[in-house]
């Protein structure tokens, strides 16, 4: 391939759009979940398993849990996708926007699957009263 269709290339994947939203990591064996979101939804699977690859995942009792019972025993779902407006660039700015949007979509499904305690791996935030 010469270089400047490489460069191409590059550029396209680099201004494309990956799809994010929320996701869930199951433990088929333990009917046990972690509820996350992310921009980038086909980069965030990697990043855990790898993580869990190399016992340095921060959840330790996720991590326990893949240790023993193996990759094979977890399953990776997207709950919901942000879709992007038609003008859509992989830009800074535009980044942002769809930023802000996650922590309430996450905040949702948080709420409708309840994965903590003995359900799952995420930990209940403390609300803040007002």
């Amino acid at each position: 391939m010469d270089k400047a269709r490489r460069k191409e290339l590059a550029y396209d994947y680099a201004h494309s759009h990956r799809p994010m939203g929320v996701f869930r990591m199951v433990n088929t064996k333990k009917d046990k979940s972690f509820v996350g979101s992310s921009l980038n939804l086909d980069g965030v699977w990697n990043k855990h398993k790898f993580m869990l690859d190399i016992n340095a995942h921060d959840i330790k009792e996720l991590q326990t849990d893949w240790n023993k019972d193996g990759e094979a025993a977890f399953r990776f779902e997207i709950l919901e996708q942000i879709k992007p407006e038609e003008d859509f660039v992989q830009e800074v700015s535009d980044l942002a926007k769809y930023r802000k949007m996650l922590p309430d979509l996450e905040q949702k499904w948080l709420q409708e699957l309840s994965p903590y305690g003995e359900r799952g791996y995420n930990k209940e935030k403390k609300r803040e009263d007002s």
